[in-house]
């Protein structure tokens, strides 16, 4: 039988990974029930879509900062409010980056790398405050230098160093990101160029269509590895109603101390899980996944996974503090924000009505409950409740629980 062309080859091997990868949706960590499969499925096609943009379609030479999250393409925790763009360098040229800057409420541009042992870093970033910006006609423009070593004269610098370096640029609203799609408020206008002396792209064959596929199977693996094991070490804070349909009263409540990631490393609650203890838990999750998925530089993370009936509510209770923004929102079981075309599946500090004191209750449930403050949960009766803040100073501490509808306090209701 004679042997196939190198690219029929590369390609059935590229579907043969993708059926492999498939089947982790199944598996014992992957979906519970027909919805979290339905999804399952179709992230991972989301997922497919993100690796031809950001890693069959690259070339470090010649990088592009490109899109990452869409309202239709999310994956890894994203914010139902930030544009998240990304360029792949390499540590051994030089870049120039302008940005012109749109409606954001904070910006930063953050260097990722590899080390040595193939784990993920932060090299260096700068955020909006940090720059040194150019007034031209009413418009903030500025011009950021990435290489290995400062180029004299040059007024914003990020270094580059590490294997693989990641260009990763935030950009927060006020509302919704898919306000950039409507038209409604304006994205930053960036470019990067290579200052460097490179050669020019070759013409395209068969190896690098096998490499381009590998580096496609490599991200949608990744992701979705990511995926399924954050979740599990995201489910060892529980926010369900304790006891059965009789006890009406009864109430799960989880503060702002619970497990969380700080600086790459995975710090457990005591109270995590009553049949581990929190160095059993930790041996469970492999270490590469926390330090491989680090937040920007300032952002915290508070949140858990709550299991909720329909008559059921969760109540998020805490403390404005100062910071750049904050927000609360759901996250379906593979880490992708909710579907904020449709419904509200966030509130902002912006948007929240508080207490003359700061405090604030946010009610989260599949319809709207009737309360001054609340975010839908799309109706899943699993799935991942969390709060982000950037920048707070002191950092934020909140309360969740699950109370039944019907208690919910006259004072919270509209």
């Amino acid at each position: 039988m004679p042997s196939l062309p190198r690219s029929q080859a590369a390609w059935n091997d590229f579907a043969d990974a993708l059926k492999r990868i498939g089947e982790k949706i199944t598996a014992p960590t992957g979906a519970r029930g027909e919805r979290e499969r339905a999804e399952g499925y179709r992230y991972l096609l989301r997922l497919v879509s993100a690796a031809h943009d950001l890693e069959m379609e690259t070339d470090r030479r010649y990088p592009d900062l490109r899109r990452m999250m869409t309202s239709i393409r999310k994956f890894k925790g994203d914010g139902t409010d930030t544009l998240y763009r990304e360029a792949k360098l390499d540590e051994n040229l030089v870049y120039r980056y302008t940005i012109r800057r749109g409606d954001d409420l904070f910006f930063s541009a953050t260097v990722y790398a590899y080390d040595e042992e193939d784990t993920y870093y932060i090299v260096d970033h700068l955020i909006d405050d940090d720059l040194v910006w150019d007034n031209v006609f009413g418009q903030q423009i500025a011009e950021i230098y990435l290489s290995e070593k400062r180029p004299e004269g040059v007024r914003n610098w990020i270094e580059l160093k590490g294997r693989r370096p990641i260009l990763f640029t935030r950009e927060y609203f006020d509302e919704f990101v898919d306000c950039v799609d409507r038209g409604t408020k304006r994205a930053a206008a960036m470019t990067i160029d290579c200052l460097s002396e490179v050669p020019a792209p070759e013409p395209y064959d068969e190896e690098q269509l096998e490499q381009g596929l590998q580096r496609v199977v490599d991200f949608v693996e990744d992701a979705t590895n990511v995926s399924l094991g954050l979740s599990i070490f995201i489910g060892l804070n529980r926010i369900e109603l304790e006891g059965d349909d009789s006890e009406i009263h009864g109430i799960s409540e989880r503060k702002g101390s619970m497990t969380r990631i700080e600086e790459g490393e995975l710090v457990l609650d005591e109270d995590s899980s009553d049949e581990y203890s929190p160095e059993e838990l930790a041996a469970m999750i492999d270490p590469k996944l926390i330090k491989n998925n680090l937040p920007g530089p300032g952002i915290q993370y508070i949140g858990g996974t709550f299991r909720l009936r329909p008559d059921e509510v969760i109540v998020v209770q805490g403390t404005d503090v100062p910071c750049r923004y904050w927000n609360l929102q759901i996250l379906t079981r593979y880490l992708e924000s909710g579907d904020y075309r449709h419904h509200k599946v966030g509130i902002s500090n912006r948007q929240v009505v508080k207490d003359e004191d700061g405090g604030f209750r946010i009610y989260a449930a599949g319809e709207d409950p009737g309360t001054v403050n609340w975010i839908s949960t799309q109706g899943y009766a699993n799935g991942q409740i969390l709060i982000r803040t950037l920048l707070a100073d002191p950092l934020m501490e909140a309360n969740f629980k699950v109370i039944k509808s019907a208690d919910i306090p006259v004072e919270d209701r509209r």
